[in-house]
């Protein structure tokens, strides 16, 4: 391991934890580990500022009607004066969609509380308790939306009214904003110098021993893994198990640990994460492999939310131009929106169908990752 490497790794350890262009992302290699540690250490003092999620506004939600007119409903949004954001996405698309946000509404205070697995039952259990929390709920299983859509709130915004008939996961209140590639293969480019390009090249033997992936069998990861022994047979899997592979709780820790050299090479990441690291001058490149597999994003305001208005207002900027440009222009989503530049195109991917993977089919891909690739 190189003293650079070292260094990287001791930086990026502490600052992560939790959890979502068609081609090569470009490197920018060289910096210093002091200059790491200053960014990340604005990222969390980011982080920390927008997670709070103490209560505000009127002790008694103030409800909006269909039949009033949009300005009515963003000035009793500035009224509320915060939402609630409740986010699987990674910090740098939370934090470029709350900026492009803000740009528009200064008046509105988003709070983001970042997570992973944990949001969907979260917020049920506030639903069920009818307690204050989430006003608005981005998640990667877009199937939590299907399933709960009777305590998702209608969306009657402008936008809503020309959201493209596609991306609508619950007509009038449910959204898919984004998808992204999850079948990427993202490496450290001081250990692998020449790259990888497909999923043959993970059996390369060079990979032993140095190969991360993930630990917890979603719904995500086993449509990953199907897709994997669909598309590459049944006897990669138990191959990619040869390898001896470190085991990690979601991308954002298994990035880093690319980054910092702890391993070489991962066979799932986002397109955020990777720019993020690369901007940071990480040692860091990745790939979308020719035929891939993509999940999506549902996005929803909850109904008998704290800060309803607020709740609209939000959703309806993710269905702008301006929102979804911020989460997935530069090449970090793809967009429902025909008008979005920058985008990562869609060909080629095989997106994920969550509701095929019940919990009796997570079961048996638990099973099978203790059996092929423990």
């Amino acid at each position: 391991m190189t003293h650079k490497a070292d260094a990287l790794r001791a930086s990026l350890r502490p600052t992560y934890s939790g959890d979502p262009s068609n081609g090569p992302f470009p490197s920018n290699q060289g910096v210093a580990a002091p200059r790491w540690r200053r960014r990340i250490a604005v990222v969390a003092a980011i982080v920390l500022a927008t997670v709070g999620l103490t209560a505000c506004g009127t002790d008694e939600p103030t409800t909006s009607s269909g039949a009033d007119s949009w300005d009515a409903v963003v000035d009793r949004a500035d009224d509320e004066g915060v939402v609630n954001f409740y986010s699987v996405a990674p910090e740098l698309q939370n934090v470029r969609l709350v900026e492009a946000f803000n740009s528009e509404y200064p008046d509105i205070k988003v709070r983001v509380l970042r997570g992973g697995g944990e949001l969907p039952s979260r917020v049920s259990a506030e639903i069920q308790s009818s307690s204050k929390g989430a006003d608005v709920l981005l998640f990667s299983d877009p199937n939590w939306f299907t399933k709960n859509a009777d305590h998702l709130m209608t969306l009657e915004g402008p936008e809503a009214e020309s959201w493209p008939e596609q991306v609508w996961r619950v007509k009038g209140r449910a959204i898919v904003p984004s998808a992204y590639p999850f079948g990427m293969i993202v490496w450290n480019t001081d250990l692998f110098p020449a790259g990888f390009e497909n999923w043959d090249d993970l059996l390369d033997p060079s990979v032993k021993g140095k190969f991360g992936t993930r630990s917890d069998v979603t719904p995500s990861y086993a449509g990953y893994l199907d897709f994997l022994e669909r598309t590459m047979g049944p006897a990669y899997l138990p191959a990619l198990g040869a390898q001896k592979p470190k085991f990690y709780p979601s991308v954002v820790p298994m990035t880093q640990a690319v980054a910092s050299g702890e391993i070489g090479v991962a066979n799932t990441t986002t397109p955020s994460i990777v720019k993020e690291l690369q901007e940071l001058g990480a040692p860091i490149d990745a790939v979308v492999p020719p035929h891939t597999y993509a999940i999506e994003w549902g996005a929803a305001a909850i109904d008998g939310s704290e800060h309803p208005n607020a709740a609209r207002v939000f959703m309806d900027f993710m269905m702008s131009q301006h929102g979804q440009q911020a989460l997935n222009g530069d090449g970090l989503g793809i967009s429902g929106r025909t008008d979005i530049p920058g985008v990562i195109p869609q060909a080629g991917m095989e997106m994920l169908k969550s509701e095929k993977y019940p919990a009796d089919v997570l079961a048996e891909w638990s099973r099978k990752v203790d059996e092929y690739l423990s």
